[in-house]
C-alpha cells in the first residue's frame, strides 16, 4: 500500500503537485476563516461506528474503508489545525466512540481546557471495553 501511495506521488507532474498545494492553502484559508466566528468545532472521527480488527486487517483491499476513516481527520491534517480526540461514547457492542475537537491554528490551550472540562462532565474516558467483547471482534 505504501509503494503505492508513493508512486501515485512521483507520477504528479511539476504543475499538478502546485496546484495540490494551492488547493491546500484555499482550504486552510477557509478553515482558518472559520474560527473568526467560532471557538471551537466539534466532529466525529469517522462516520461508522468503530472499526473490528477484522476490517483493520483487510484495510489494504479496502481503499473506500481507508477514506472513509480518513473523511473528518484528514482535513486537519492538510490545514495544521490543532484537534484533540476525546472518548465520547460507546457503540452498540461497547466499543469506545471517539469524537473531535479543532481549534484555531496554535489554539491548543483552548483545545486542552476543553477536552479536560468535557472529562470532568463524564466518564468516558474511564470506560474500557470488556476483553471478550474484544477477542469478538
Amino acid at each position: 500500500m505504501l509503494a503505492s501511495l508513493i508512486e501515485a506521488g512521483r507520477a504528479l507532474s511539476a504543475l499538478d503537485y502546485q496546484k495540490i498545494l494551492l488547493r491546500r492553502l484555499a482550504l486552510r484559508g477557509r478553515v482558518t476563516a472559520l474560527f473568526e466566528t467560532i471557538d471551537l468545532l466539534l466532529i466525529p472521527v469517522h462516520p461508522f461506528p468503530p472499526v473490528t480488527l477484522a476490517m483493520i486487517q483487510t484495510l489494504g483491499e479496502q481503499p473506500d474503508l481507508i477514506a472513509k476513516l480518513q473523511r473528518y481527520t484528514c482535513p486537519f491534517d492538510m490545514t495544521g489545525h490543532p484537534t484533540i480526540t476525546l472518548p465520547g461514547g460507546a457503540s452498540a457492542d461497547g466499543l469506545p466512540i471517539a469524537f473531535q475537537l479543532v481549534a484555531a491554528d496554535l489554539d491548543e490551550a483552548t483545545l486542552v481546557r476543553a477536552g479536560a472540562a468535557f472529562q470532568r462532565a463524564t466518564p468516558w474516558h474511564r470506560r474500557h471495553p470488556s476483553l471478550v467483547s474484544r477477542r469478538q471482534h
